[in-house]
């Protein structure tokens, strides 16, 4: 049965992403807004509730003493990094199909405010339905209180049950419990296969058909990856996967990142590329905060997380389960397994590339970045079709990266274009630039020479 759901899982998975980003597009409005309807209904019926305001209450309490606890800064960071998909790939594949001019700075304001928002909103449905549990119960709210997925599919079930009209609410809850899992995978589904699509031969990317059987192929592995969940020891698989992967290597991802994005490439090239992209230059207190207090919290909250590194457990009904030393061990090799992934890659790069030209190269933009609409090139043909079918073999092949329509035949154009090699201009440049005529020597009488 439990498999079954599964497969049912990924089969809709599968079905919404068979397009990629143009199917997942139209899915994800219904997706993100409906569970904004079921929390209000869910927090005015909490509200009515005996004991709401006492848990109320118990969640706007600070408890001071907790800051000095790494784990509760730690857990802080990977649910922001969780939330708004940092560092895990799902940013940058969704954003790589905005457009050029798209105002990333309103998006970084606003989309961090609406995530903690939604966060703290979700808070207070949450602890109003726990003041009535603890208050049906005679117990402290911390008692009834759980972390994880104890607290979806016990303790909130159990409340839900003791409402007016029972049924109804628990199939909307679980409902929009399906939609919020349902809208995380979408995302960090399509960013995984988004990479792999890209590093795929070109035949490959551009058959509609090989797209979706790749697709296809992949839901399945993942399909079968997740079979071991749902045995009798899935909960403390969950647990530990959970645990290993959220925890320390998103922290050395952003880390990596931050380090990486403006230390290598640089604070001012990146600020100057924005300046570009949306006429605005970041201040300084951005360029302050990405270059020097982002890396340092970052750092403080990882060299923290491994001084006060506790071994994992479960915590169940009848007591707290301590994982064996095996598991310990095969935590620590989940962690690493990231980690290692990017020491190895930058390492074969930087070998590959001569060592000093990597970090040269990865200072500057690549050399086709820029707007799309400057990425339609004007061609004159080449001398012969042969010299240009050596160019449709390089690497940085114009036509073929813009996927824009390139001569056939050269040969067949060369009594039209008289021109001994190819040019190769922005539309939108040459169009500034005055009316486009050629001489007969194939010589751009407005100064475009290459």
């Amino acid at each position: 049965m439990i498999i079954g759901a599964l497969a049912v899982a990924w089969l809709i998975v599968f079905l919404v992403l068979i397009k990629g980003v143009g199917s997942l597009g139209k899915v994800v409005y219904f997706v993100a807004i409906f569970p904004y309807f079921m929390l209000t209904a869910l927090l005015i019926q909490g509200m009515l509730l005996d004991g709401a305001i006492d848990g109320i209450k118990y969640y706007l309490t600070p408890q001071w003493d907790l800051l000095a606890d790494s784990k509760v800064w730690r857990d802080a960071a990977v649910q922001i990094f969780y939330s708004l998909s940092v560092c895990t790939g799902g940013l940058i594949a969704m954003s790589s199909f905005n457009k050029f001019e798209n105002n990333i700075r309103r998006d970084a304001i606003m989309i961090p405010i609406i995530n903690c928002a939604t966060s703290i909103y979700s808070g207070f449905v949450i602890f109003a339905v726990l003041g009535f549990m603890a208050n049906e119960k005679r117990v402290c709210i911390a008692d009834v209180a759980e972390q994880g997925p104890g607290l979806v599919f016990v303790v909130y079930p159990e409340a839900l049950a003791k409402m007016p009209v029972a049924p109804l609410w628990s199939i909307l809850f679980f409902f929009m419990v399906v939609l919020l899992g349902f809208g995380s995978q979408f995302s960090i589904i399509e960013a995984v296969l988004s990479a792999l699509i890209d590093v795929l031969p070109r035949d490959v990317q551009r058959s509609t058909g090989k797209t979706i059987l790749f697709r296809a192929i992949m839901c399945s592995c993942f399909f079968l990856v997740g079979i071991s969940m749902t045995t009798q020891a899935g909960i403390y698989i969950l647990t530990l996967l959970d645990q290993s992967v959220g925890g320390i290597p998103l922290l050395v991802v952003g880390l990596v990142e931050c380090f990486a994005l403006q230390w290598v490439y640089g604070t001012e090239r990146c600020a100057e590329d924005i300046f570009r992209m949306i006429g605005w230059k970041p201040s300084f207190y951005w360029r302050w905060c990405w270059k020097f207090v982002s890396p340092l919290v970052l750092t403080f909250v990882l060299v923290m997380s491994f001084i006060q590194y506790k071994p994992i457990t479960y915590t169940k009904p009848d007591g707290v389960y301590e994982y064996p030393g095996w598991a310990v061990a095969f935590e620590w090799i989940v962690i690493s397994i990231p980690i290692l992934l990017m020491i190895i890659a930058g390492f074969y790069n930087f070998c590959r590339m001569g060592g000093g030209k990597a970090l040269k190269e990865a200072s500057k933009p690549e050399w086709d970045w820029g707007p799309a609409s400057d990425r339609e090139p004007f061609y004159q043909a080449p001398e012969s079709s042969e010299s240009y079918a050596n160019l449709n073999e390089r690497g940085e092949n114009i036509a073929m990266s813009y996927k824009s329509p390139y001569i056939s035949s050269a040969d067949s154009l060369k009594g039209n274009m008289h021109t001994p090699h190819i040019n190769t201009i922005s539309a939108n440049t040459a169009k500034q630039a005055g009316n486009l005529s050629s001489n007969n020597n194939g010589v751009l009488n407005e100064g475009f020479q290459f």
